[in-house]
């Protein structure tokens, strides 16, 4: 029918018409589920992991693809819902009415499969405020039924244990209708007839009472740390004292024990100052001593000995003459010996005779010597005292000459009488 540009235009209209349809079908199609919802396709049936078959399929936080005509979608709002949950005179344990007020986020639970299966049962198709007051409801129901098993103190004290304990039960019941209990918290808790003031009263004054009593032991027990700190830091520091005066008597020992090794050193010093001049002076003393040695060696040794050799050489030459003269008379003395004894008794007898002048002599000569100051003469008359007085001389050498007989074994009356005899002959 159209020929040319017009058969190409047409073309395109058509493909432009099939490409939009197509995108429109595939967009009407296409499922695109936000991760805060879940879409809900049902229509077709599937298997559980349980083995139980339902007729819808799920899915959250992704995309899938809508069978035309047998499947149909719905979305259900996984987002938190805040209820306020408030019971008025309700009988807690004791049959104590109280008022509850409390805060709770619930929301549409994703996992696990079993809760949302039942979510997608008993929520699939309702309002958001639908849903919000039956959780609301379901809240209620079991705060009332926990409250009657705790006591107004527990409730009042412990507002944690108390919603844990409404978690737990209320956790079961809410994931029954597919609900997933995020957070419970106790926001006020109170009562028309006034025991929970009179309990909080009593408590206060308790606490006053514990307090004024802490306070009071807190005061005491600062005092007695007070106390022990002071006795604590006077015993440091008298230990610190002690140990000053310790350092100070070991100072003093110390200083005494430096100045007697210093004193001792010095004396040593000193000591070994006078041994070392000592020592000097010894050896100056000993060359002293041997240069005088020397000296006197040289000037009075030297010549002594020249002396005494002269001396001797001296006395050798005049002992010489009369050494011979010796020898001449040992020689005249032994011959005459020999005569004297070939001679026999009266030849000794003539010998003696002729030395008798010689031996009165000598006799004489030993009593001559003798001094007399004075002497007494006691005479009878006679003349005898004084001549026995004169003849004294006489008689000592006479008893000086019988001595001498004596002591050579001759009798001198005997020589004398011989040599006598021998002259008148």
């Amino acid at each position: 029918m159209f020929t040319g540009p017009l058969a190409a235009l047409a073309l395109g209209a058509v493909a432009l018409i099939v490409i939009v349809m197509l995108i429109v079908t595939i967009k009407n199609l296409i499922v695109i589920a936000p991760p805060n919802e879940a879409a809900v396709l049902t229509g077709r049936n599937r298997l559980l992991t349980d083995g139980k078959r339902v007729g819808y399929r799920s899915i959250s936080g992704g995309r899938t693809f809508r069978v035309p005509i047998i499947e149909k979608v719905q979305n259900m709002n996984l987002e938190t819902i805040p209820i306020e949950v408030m019971v008025n005179n309700a009988f807690s344990k004791g049959n104590i009415p109280l008022n509850v007020e409390a805060i709770a986020n619930v929301k549409i639970a994703s996992q696990p499969e079993w809760v949302f299966n039942n979510a997608v049962e008993r929520l699939l198709g309702k309002t958001d405020n639908e849903i919000r007051a039956l959780a609301q409801d379901t809240l209620t129901g079991n705060l009332r039924g926990v409250l009657a098993t705790l006591t107004p103190e527990a409730v009042n004290e412990d507002r944690l244990g108390f919603a844990k304990a409404l978690s737990e039960d209320a956790g079961e019941d809410l994931a029954s209708l597919g609900f997933h209990l995020d957070v419970l918290k106790i926001q006020n808790v109170s009562d028309e007839r006034g025991y929970l003031e009179a309990i909080g009263r009593e408590k206060s004054a308790e606490a006053i009472r514990q307090a004024e009593i802490a306070e009071a032991q807190a005061e005491a027990d600062t005092r007695e740390a007070r106390a022990e700190a002071r006795r604590r830091a006077e015993v440091r520091e008298a230990g610190a004292s002690i140990k000053v005066a310790e350092a100070r008597n070991a100072l003093r020992v110390r200083q005494a024990e430096l100045d007697r090794e210093g004193n001792t050193a010095e004396k040593v010093a000193r000591v070994k100052a006078q041994e070392a001049e000592v020592e000097a002076e010894t050896i100056l003393e000993e060359k002293r001593v041997e240069r005088e040695a020397q000296r006197l060696h040289a000037d009075i040794v030297e010549p002594a000995k020249a002396e005494k050799m002269a001396a001797f050489a001296r006395a050798e030459a005049e002992a010489a003459p009369i050494l011979e003269r010796g020898k001449a008379q040992v020689e005249v003395l032994r011959r005459l010996y020999a005569e004297v004894q070939a001679g026999g008794d009266a030849a000794f007898a003539v010998f003696l005779a002729e030395k008798l002048p010689e031996l009165l002599e000598t006799a004489v000569g030993a009593v001559e010597g003798v001094d007399i100051d004075r002497v007494v003469v006691m005479d009878s008359g006679d003349g005898g005292g004084v001549a026995n007085a004169v003849n004294q001389r006489v008689k000592g050498a006479y008893g000086t000459m019988e001595g001498l007989a004596s002591v050579l074994g001759l009798d001198i009356q005997k020589v004398l009488k011989k040599a006598v005899g021998d002259g008148e002959e």
